[in-house]
C-alpha cells in the first residue's frame, strides 16, 4: 500500500553498521543485519519484469 503506481515515490534507506532499514513513502519495508558489505560502493539497479520505465531524482547521500 506505500507504493503509488502513478507518480513519485521517496525512497529512504539508512544503514547502521549491519543494519540496514528502508522505507517507502515513510512507511518501513524492511528492517535486516547484513555482516558483510559494510564498505565500498553502492548502486541504483533495476530488475527485469514488467515494462515500464524508471527514473530518478534529487538523490541525496549523507554520511552519519
Amino acid at each position: 500500500n506505500a507504493l503509488k503506481a502513478d507518480g513519485w515515490n521517496r525512497i529512504t534507506i539508512k544503514t547502521e553498521g549491519p543494519n540496514i532499514k528502508t522505507w517507502i513513502n515513510g512507511i518501513p519495508a524492511s528492517n535486516c543485519n547484513v555482516e558483510e558489505y559494510q564498505k565500498g560502493f553502492f548502486s541504483l539497479q533495476i530488475h527485469s519484469g514488467k515494462q515500464g520505465k524508471v527514473h530518478f531524482k534529487n538523490i541525496k547521500v549523507k554520511e552519519l
